[in-house]
C-alpha cells in the first residue's frame, strides 16, 4: 500500500469490475485448459494405467466407469492447470490493498503452495497408486490366479484425493484475503459461513464412491485446516481491519466520523477498556504510531476510506507523529488532536482516564 495508491484510490465498483474481469479470465482459462484436456484426455489416461501396471493388472469392468474417469480427468487437470493463473491474477488484484507484511505472508502462501499440491499430487498419481497395487498383488495373491484390478476404482481414489487437496486449498486462499480485507472480524462471520457451506457442500456431494461414510469427516476436516490456516494471516496492525464508523453529532449540532486511536506508544502510554466510553466510538490500538509504518499506513488509508472528520489520540496531541502523516490528515480535512495523557501525572490512574475518556465521549450522540 504505497502513497501512489492512496493518492490514485479508485471506487468501489471500479473494483468491482476489476473482481469480475478476473472470474471470468480464470474461467476462460479452465474452459480452454478443459478443451484441450479433451483432446488427449485418453491418452493421459491409457499412458498413466500402463505406468501404474505395466504387467496389465488394471482394467475397467463398469460400462460408464470410462466416461466418468475420462470425465473427472479433465475436471482435475484443467483445475490444476488453472490454479496457477487464478492465484496470481487473484495476488494481483488483491496487492493494492495489503500491507507489505501482508503481501509477504500471501507470497509465501502461494509459492509454498506452488511447490507442495503439484508435489502431493505426483505422489499420489505416480507413487501410491503403484504402492498400493503392489501391496495388494503381494497380500492377496492366489497361486495360479491373476490379480485384476478395477482401473476405476483406483482413479477414483487419486482423484477423490486430489480434489479434497484443489479445494483445500482454494478455501484457505478465500478465508486468508477475508481475513486480510477485514471480512472475517467483529462479529462479521457471512462470508467465512458461506465459504463453509460451498467448500464443504462440493466435498459432500462430489467426492467419489469410494469415499463414501468418510464424506462428513472429510468435510469437516478440510474446513477446520483453511480456517487453522487462515488464521495465521498477520494481525491488523490497528487492531480491526474494517470496524464500524458511524455518524455522530456533537454539542454544535455538526455531523463528524470519529475514532479514537489507543497508541500504546511503544508501551509508554496506558490502555483503556472500551465500556469506559459512553459512546461505541471506533477505537484503534497501534503499538507505537510515530515509529510503524505498516501503521502509518494503515491509518492513512483509514483515514480516507472512512472520510474521517476527527481523529483523537489519547497519548498525545497528534504532533508527535510525523510530519507527512499530519499533513496527509490534515490534507483530507480531518481534525487532528489529543487527550495529552502523557503529559498528566494522573494518566497511571484508571479511574482519571475513565472520566477522561467520559468527558471526550460525552461531547457526542449517536444518529439513530
Amino acid at each position: 500500500m504505497s502513497n501512489s495508491s492512496l493518492v490514485d484510490r479508485k471506487p468501489v465498483t471500479s473494483h468491482l469490475e476489476d473482481l469480475h474481469s478476473l472470474i471470468r479470465r480464470s474461467a476462460f482459462v479452465f474452459l480452454i485448459a478443459s478443451a484441450v484436456t479433451t483432446i488427449w484426455v485418453e491418452t493421459i489416461l491409457n499412458n498413466w494405467s500402463l505406468s501404474q501396471s505395466p504387467s496389465g493388472a488394471l482394467s475397467v469392468y463398469g460400462p460408464y466407469d470410462w466416461i466418468e474417469m475420462r470425465f473427472m480427468a479433465v475436471i482435475i487437470i484443467a483445475s490444476v492447470i488453472s490454479l496457477p493463473f487464478f492465484s496470481l491474477d487473484l495476488r494481483f488484484f488483491a496487492n493494492a490493498g495489503l500491507l507489505p507484511n501482508e503481501k509477504r505472508w500471501l507470497d509465501t502462501y502461494l509459492i509454498l503452495n506452488a511447490i507442495i499440491v503439484p508435489s502431493i499430487l505426483y505422489w499420489v498419481w505416480f507413487s501410491m497408486i503403484p504402492y498400493y497395487i503392489e501391496a495388494g498383488i503381494q497380500l492377496d495373491s492366489i497361486s495360479s490366479v491373476t490379480p485384476r484390478y478395477d482401473a476405476s476404482e483406483l482413479f477414483s481414489l487419486a482423484s477423490g484425493i486430489s480434489w479434497i487437496l484443489i479445494l483445500t486449498f482454494t478455501s484457505t486462499l478465500f478465508l486468508s484475503l477475508s481475513r486480510l480485507f477485514g471480512l472475517v472480524e467483529e462479529g462479521r462471520s457471512r462470508f467465512r459461513n458461506r465459504v463453509f457451506a460451498i467448500v464443504g457442500g462440493l466435498l459432500i456431494l462430489t467426492l467419489p464412491e469410494i469415499f463414501e461414510g468418510l464424506r462428513i469427516l472429510i468435510a469437516i476436516l478440510v474446513l477446520v485446516t483453511a480456517e487453522v490456516i487462515s488464521r495465521t494471516v498477520p494481525k491488523g496492525p490497528l487492531g480491526p481491519r474494517n470496524p464500524e464508523f458511524t455518524q455522530f453529532v456533537n454539542k454544535d449540532g455538526t455531523i463528524q466520523k470519529i475514532a479514537l486511536v489507543d497508541c500504546s506508544c511503544d508501551g509508554a502510554c496506558p490502555s483503556f477498556k472500551e465500556n469506559w466510553l459512553h459512546q461505541k466510538i471506533p477505537i484503534l490500538r497501534p503499538s507505537a504510531l510515530c515509529l510503524d509504518e505498516n501503521e502509518q499506513l494503515a491509518l492513512r488509508e483509514m483515514v480516507q476510506r472512512n472520510s474521517l472528520t476527527r481523529l483523537t489520540i489519547t497519548g498525545c496531541n497528534g504532533y508527535p507523529l510525523p510530519i507527512d502523516i499530519r499533513s496527509y490528515i490534515e490534507s483530507n480535512q480531518t481534525e487532528l488532536d489529543g487527550l495529552n495523557w502523557l503529559d498528566e501525572d494522573n494518566s497511571n490512574l484508571p479511574n482519571w482516564r475513565k472520566q477522561s475518556l467520559q468527558f471526550y465521549s460525552s461531547e457526542y450522540r449517536r444518529l439513530p
